[in-house]
């Protein structure tokens, strides 16, 4: 009896954590998003140069860029305190003719946590002892999504149709 107790101790919680994330990858099933992608009429260059600026003038950073394929990563930073928050935007161009591009655009926002522990030694709790401890700063990761908010993405976009506009006239 006491062998099933403790069988059925460890047994219940590896088997009610396995259910909870056994069909996570289902989710990706139900995302319809049609709002991250948008045809544009022109050529992929004058895209990929609209697209640059426009992220340029939101003050991001482009993390990485590749003209010939059509692909960018770029980010942004916000501090709030001891807290980050990272917006990285991911788009790709994909050709439908030589006058027509469609452009994909992914957001994810990830919130990072600094801690600052101080280690710093003293005699009798007012002066600090020389050599010792200092101040010791670790980052943790507490929230990441995929930005699912049409009106992020359909800014974007009017703002990259309106570059792709001004470059045409």
């Amino acid at each position: 009896m006491k062998k099933h107790f403790f069988l059925l101790l460890f047994l219940i919680p590896f088997v009610c954590s396995c259910s909870s994330t056994r069909y996570t990858y289902r989710q990706i099933e139900n995302d319809n998003d049609n709002f991250t992608s948008r045809t544009f009429q022109c050529a992929l260059p004058e895209l990929h140069k609209a697209v640059v600026r426009v992220l340029l003038t939101k003050k991001f950073v482009i993390d990485h860029e590749d003209a010939v394929n059509g692909t960018l990563t770029a980010s942004r930073y916000f501090t709030h305190g001891y807290q980050t928050i990272v917006v990285v935007v991911q788009s790709k161009i994909i050709p439908k003719s030589d006058t027509a591009q469609e452009l994909f655009l992914n957001g994810i926002q990830t919130t990072e946590r600094n801690y600052v522990a101080d280690r710093t030694r003293f005699l009798l709790f007012i002066i600090p002892l020389p050599g010792g401890g200092g101040k010791e700063v670790t980052q943790s990761k507490e929230a990441e999504f995929v930005i699912n908010d049409k009106k992020f993405y359909e800014d974007l976009f009017n703002k990259i149709q309106s570059e792709v506009d001004t470059k045409n006239k």
